[in-house]
């Protein structure tokens, strides 16, 4: 558990690496109070190890707040980070981008779960694997309706 100053509020951050269709490849639980930026490199570094499918990514919509050292980071790597930049809709100074939307679906899909609407995990691994236990849930309810 920590606190984020700049949003002022207690909890968890949550990183979701997701496909074009929104499914979770990798996701990773940090306290709030670690910093966006270095901790999205380290947590790209840790899940994209000995990963094939993230080795081969050549391409990667990141957020507006994953600044330079996370660009630098995916640039060592071989890999571009690009801004999404189709914007869908726009309310007062929200826009809704096309391909920030697949990743704003997840979460939301993520926080249909009872476990992941609250932090009730003490743990940040035992909060990260409720998220694979909620993809998993998902993927198994979105095929057994598909046959």
């Amino acid at each position: 558990m920590g606190y984020d100053a700049g949003k002022r509020s207690k909890g968890r951050k949550r990183f979701f690496l997701v496909d074009a269709l929104g499914k979770l490849l990798a996701s990773g639980v940090v306290a709030a109070s670690c910093h966006a930026e270095t901790t999205a490199a380290k947590v790209w570094h840790a899940r994209a190890v000995g990963n094939e499918l993230l080795d081969q990514e050549q391409l990667v919509f990141v957020a507006g707040g994953f600044g330079r050292r996370f660009r630098q980071h995916l640039a060592q790597r071989g890999m571009q980070a690009q801004l999404p930049t189709g914007v869908l809709a726009q309310k007062g100074r929200f826009f809704t981008h096309a391909k920030r939307w697949v990743v704003e679906r997840s979460i939301a899909w993520a926080g249909n779960n009872r476990r992941l609407a609250k932090g009730y995990e003490r743990k940040t691994t035992h909060a990260n694997a409720w998220l694979y236990m909620a993809s998993i849930r998902r993927l198994a309810r979105l095929t057994s309706t598909a046959s």
